[in-house]
């Protein structure tokens, strides 16, 4: 019984040992640098308050980090209900948060200017359309699930003065995954 209880109290302590070692792996592979690097990424998710209500979205981009934190890209929106096709595209200038606490978690902030363009199709063949402006804001995250994968999460305010049944912002929320090179 007692030869059992040892057996155990060793196998318990090889593991942590074993774990402590492999969160230092992580930790320290989550540390490294972004500056001169180019992430791609793309997510699926909804467009709120778009010409024809909520639409389906599809968004990608890039960022090439200028320092640790700044970077600078594109960004392309779409967005598609059963009468509506929306394009944009924006540059991008985003900042990315490092936190010591949890080293694998990036939140970020960004901003961009663009264009937009919204075709709305109406009954008995008639549409409308037009081009305008864009600003978009956003916040988000991404959690990186190894040294080039990334899980994220991104909510943009979009500001514009589409004149298609006049709307001037729209809401975009995008789920996906983002690619380090």
């Amino acid at each position: 019984m007692k030869q059992r209880r040892l057996i155990c109290a060793g196998v318990i302590t090889v593991a942590l040992l074993v774990l402590t070692q492999f969160a230092e792996a992580q930790r320290a592979q989550f540390e490294d640098q972004r500056t001169g690097r180019f992430i791609l990424g793309g997510g699926l998710g909804l467009q709120a308050n778009t010409p024809d209500g909520t639409a389906f979205a599809f968004g990608f981009g890039g960022d090439y980090y200028l320092t640790q934190g700044f970077s600078i890209g594109p960004l392309f929106q779409f967005g598609f209900t059963g009468d509506l096709f929306q394009f944009a595209f924006s540059g991008q200038a985003k900042y990315t948060f490092d936190l010591k606490e949890i080293p694998a978690l990036k939140p970020h902030v960004e901003a961009g200017v663009g264009v937009i363009y919204a075709d709305l199709d109406l009954s008995r063949g008639r549409s409308e359309h037009d081009t305008s402006f864009l600003f978009p804001l956003g916040i988000g995250a991404e959690y990186r699930l190894t040294n080039s994968i990334s899980v994220d999460n991104t909510f943009l305010f979009n500001l514009t003065d589409l004149d298609v049944r006049d709307k001037h912002f729209f809401f975009t929320w995008l789920v996906g995954l983002r690619y380090r090179f």
